[in-house]
């Protein structure tokens, strides 16, 4: 079930992991174990803006869901994860996107 965080403008649906498919979850998982280790993070530098500011001392990074599709322009495929980690390489909040290359949505995930 969707639940609605935030007010005003910033209101935005944050997505309940369950609702997620099965490659989305795993994926999660993955991600997860990667910012635990510290190796192989890719920074997402929101140059969109689509996502909250990161406060001071924090950052985010991405981690790709499944691959391409055939006629997809991208080799890497669209759908991705973003997390917003602190130095502690804790995962404060989490989003989702499966439109990473267009104007897309990202969703708040349900974390941790």
């Amino acid at each position: 079930m969707a639940t609605t965080v935030g007010f005003g403008k910033l209101e935005r649906e944050m997505l309940s992991n369950n609702l997620l498919p099965g490659d989305v979850r795993i994926a999660i998982i993955d991600f997860k174990n990667q910012v635990k280790t510290g190796m192989r993070l890719t920074p997402h530098e929101n140059r969109e803006q689509r996502l909250p500011e990161a406060p001071v001392g924090t950052a985010y990074y991405e981690f790709q869901v499944g691959q391409a599709h055939p006629g997809d322009p991208e080799p890497r495929g669209k759908r991705r994860l973003v997390a917003l980690i602190d130095p502690q390489r804790q995962i404060q909040k989490m989003f989702f996107s499966d439109q990473h290359y267009t104007q897309g949505v990202w969703r708040q995930l349900q974390y941790p």
